[in-house]
């Protein structure tokens, strides 16, 4: 026989196509997820928008650190695109103060009113609706909603909103063996998944 053309051992033949395998599930796993919702205001001109704050995400899951964890994944998430200035979370909060209690929903007048203390165009406001985690077999199967929007800050209107559910990979982890993918990746790449629709 040609000694070019010798055969792969069997073995790792199967080796090989089982990675082959697995990775092809991981990618399936990943791209299984459905398109996010979203709205746009036509008639609001975005160009105008070139400094944004986010205000704390609301968490309406059972994972206690579900919104502290969106809120700051939105933020660098946002200054990663190099499309807008964003406000440092410590002044959001200082503002915030003027209130008295915690605002995760503000009234028209308290939008326009923390639009000129710091000084932004617009506000990005956003829930985590579900932060969990599914077992299959032994592997953990994070799952994370995300309900977020934009509100202009001269009037308070809405002008631009997008929801997703984004469910973590869990077909090439139970191939290779591996453990699922943490909530914390979960939950990145849902905000890129709404973030995608705002930032082209």
């Amino acid at each position: 026989m040609n000694p070019a053309h010798r055969l792969v051992p069997f073995p790792f033949r199967i080796a090989g196509l089982l990675v082959a395998a697995g990775l092809l599930l991981l990618a399936a796993g990943c791209s299984g997820n459905p398109k996010p919702t979203e709205f746009s205001n036509p008639r609001f001109d975005f160009g105008f928008v070139q400094r944004v704050a986010v205000l704390p995400f609301e968490n309406l899951s059972s994972d206690r650190q579900a919104g502290a964890r969106a809120t700051r994944l939105m933020i660098t998430e946002l200054l990663a695109t190099g499309a807008l200035d964003v406000v440092e979370p410590g002044e959001v909060q200082a503002a915030l103060g003027q209130f008295g209690t915690r605002v995760t929903d503000p009234s028209s007048e308290q939008i326009v009113a923390l639009g000129k203390s710091l000084g932004v165009q617009a506000l990005i406001l956003g829930s985590v609706t579900q932060s969990d985690t599914l077992r299959s077999g032994a592997t953990a199967i994070p799952v994370v909603g995300l309900d977020v929007h934009m509100v202009e800050t001269e009037t308070g209107a809405a002008v631009w909103a997008a929801s997703t559910v984004v469910k973590g990979e869990s077909f090439g982890a139970r191939i290779l063996g591996t453990a699922g993918e943490p909530v914390s990746v979960t939950t990145r790449r849902a905000v890129r998944d709404v973030l995608k629709t705002l930032v082209q």
